[in-house]
């Protein structure tokens, strides 16, 4: 599996997750080219915002941050992902919900990595193997 790869404009909100693509392809919004988000995994306040991954058997839960990530309108987490060996299980959250996501594995598959999207602070990403 491929890392995912995600897209942003700095003019709006939009944001896209791009699941096959020519590795030269571009893609615009507002008139102007979206821009690939980089991953961080360690800059700035990474207690806040790289995911902590806990297994639990085929149940893998992933909070954001060490220290909980705060959750407002004005600064919060859009969505956690989890890449596994088969693929990208994606969870949307809500500006007044908790900054955590749980997912169920299947039989055999094993989590490669964790993302988080902070609408403020950009993507985060924890290797997990």
């Amino acid at each position: 599996m491929n890392e995912p790869r995600f897209y942003g404009s700095e003019e709006c909100s939009t944001l896209i997750e791009v699941l096959c693509a020519d590795p030269k392809a571009s893609f615009s919004c507002c008139q102007k080219e979206l821009t690939e988000l980089k991953a961080n995994t360690s800059e700035g306040a990474s207690e806040k915002h790289l995911p902590v991954v806990e297994q639990n058997g085929n149940v893998v839960t992933v909070n954001v941050g060490s220290i909980a990530h705060p959750m407002t309108e004005e600064h919060s987490i859009g969505f956690i992902c989890l890449e596994t060996e088969k693929g990208l299980q994606r969870v949307c959250l809500k500006a007044d919900g908790d900054p955590k996501a749980c997912f169920a594995l299947t039989e055999g598959d094993k989590p490669v990595a964790a993302y988080a999207y902070c609408n403020l602070h950009g993507f985060w990403k924890t290797d997990i193997r």
